[in-house]
C-alpha cells in the first residue's frame, strides 16, 4: 500500500514538472500522448508492486509468429 502511494506521488510530481512546459508551447497532442505512457507506466508499477502476474510481451510475439515460422519451416524442407 505505501508502495502505491509512493508510485502515485511521483507521478504526480512528473506530470507537474512536465505538463505545464508542454502547456506553454501549445502541445496538446504531447500532452495526451504523455498522460496516456504516463498513467500506463503508473499503472504498470502499481501492479509489479502488488504482485500481480504481468504477461510478457515477448509470449504474444511468439504466439503471433510461431505459425510463420512453422510456415517458412515447412517450405524449406
Amino acid at each position: 500500500m505505501i508502495m502505491t502511494i509512493f508510485i502515485l506521488l511521483i507521478t504526480a510530481v512528473i506530470a507537474f514538472v512536465y505538463i505545464p512546459k508542454l502547456k506553454k508551447s501549445n502541445e496538446t497532442k504531447t500532452i495526451v500522448i504523455f498522460s496516456i505512457f504516463l498513467m500506463l507506466g503508473a499503472a504498470l508499477n502499481i501492479a509489479v508492486s502488488l504482485r500481480f502476474k504481468i504477461p510478457s510481451p515477448i509470449d504474444l510475439i511468439t504466439f503471433i509468429f510461431s505459425p510463420i515460422k512453422d510456415l517458412f519451416v515447412s517450405l524449406t524442407k
